[in-house]
């Protein structure tokens, strides 16, 4: 069962000590929260333990955790074994009750952002308010803050005063923004940019909305291209050896392929099995769609260049993989009337570095 409703939330940032671990079951934490806090001194905790759960990650059975125990600054910055948390903006609901009616919750939670068109980063938080008997847990859906970035990189690739004529960003979306509402904005502002900046300004400016791609996962590609490179193979040599890689672990959603300098790559369905089942293009392309922005907008005049934001997610991957930058194109789309989303990824044509 969930308490109380879920609220909007700034968390400001925070210095913790933390461990990474891998978890098959949440009810391992008790034991680990004790192990942990018995080493530390009282006086320096800050606040409830905060375990940070990655989407995105190679672990392939149970859990990929950060388990974080705030300390106060003044040990912060003076230990080595600390880090800081960034700000953050979180949607929160606590969760009380016995862990196993725990989804409950996180359905209750992800539902209501689902409804408003709100995206999460790649990760989500729970705090542990009671520790020891595991019944009190703070549900974190961490915002994925589009708008901001969208504002930022526009001012940074166009320039101040259009930004502010492309997006009217005194009216931007809020948490309590509607569905239809968010769309209307957000496809003004696609459209508005469209016009005055052409594809070439979409792609640097949409690309750089798209979800974090988390840095763990990027420095792995980036460690076996060196690899291919370091073993003697040229640049399109170690391409094929981070494609290989991708392919064998569990951290990638989906598969690429190389013809020459282009790197074609696909999004995966968000419902495989409806979207297997689908009886017609219109259930497909619904099955198919991540976005809950789009996903019920599929026909409502989005421009198809939107999808430079997804285009941000593999170039994150592969500029990361690279330490060079790649131009990616839309080859098929939803928003074109496609049954998926596909991209054109290509590389630079130098020698390698």
């Amino acid at each position: 069962m969930n308490s109380g409703q879920i609220k909007h939330k700034h968390i400001s940032e925070t210095w913790v000590l933390s461990h990474r671990v891998q978890l098959q079951k949440r009810n391992q934490l008790q034991a680990l929260f004790q192990a942990i806090q018995q080493g530390l001194p009282e006086e320096v905790l800050a606040g409830p333990p905060i375990c940070i759960i990655q989407f995105i990650t190679s672990v392939r059975d149970g859990y990929d955790v950060d388990l974080c125990f705030p300390v106060w600054e003044s040990f912060g910055k003076d230990s080595d074994l600390t880090r800081l948390l960034p700000a953050r903006d979180v949607l929160s609901l606590v969760h009380e009750g016995p862990l196993d009616e725990l989804g409950e919750s996180y359905r209750t939670l992800y539902a209501w952002t689902a409804e408003r068109g709100i995206v999460s980063d790649e990760f989500c938080h729970e705090v542990y308010l009671d520790p020891i008997g595991l019944e009190a847990i703070e549900i974190q859906f961490v915002i994925h803050a589009w708008e901001e970035l969208l504002a930022d990189h526009l001012a940074r690739v166009v320039n101040e005063e259009s930004a502010h004529q492309i997006a009217a960003m005194r009216d931007a979306p809020t948490v309590d923004t509607t569905l239809e509402e968010r769309f209307q904005w957000v496809r003004s502002a696609v459209t508005n940019l469209e016009k005055e900046g052409g594809d070439e300004v979409c792609y640097q400016v949409l690309s750089r909305c798209a979800h974090v791609f988390p840095e763990r996962q990027i420095s792995k590609l980036r460690e076996v291209y060196l690899g291919a490179e370091k073993a003697g193979g040229d640049m399109l040599e170690a391409v094929d050896a981070v494609i290989d890689f991708m392919d064998r672990d569990p951290g990638w959603g989906e598969g690429a392929s190389r013809e020459g300098y282009t790197i074609y790559t696909a999004k995966a369905p968000r419902d495989p099995a409806a979207y297997e089942a689908a009886k017609s293009l219109e259930e497909k392309r619904k099955a198919y769609c991540f976005c809950p922005l789009i996903r019920d907008n599929l026909d409502e005049g989005m421009p198809a260049v939107f999808c430079y934001c997804g285009s941000g997610w593999y170039r994150q991957q592969w500029e990361g993989a690279l330490g060079r930058p790649v131009k990616i194109e839309i080859v098929r789309s939803l928003l074109q009337g496609d049954e998926l989303c596909e991209f054109a990824i290509a590389l630079p044509k130098e020698a390698r570095a």
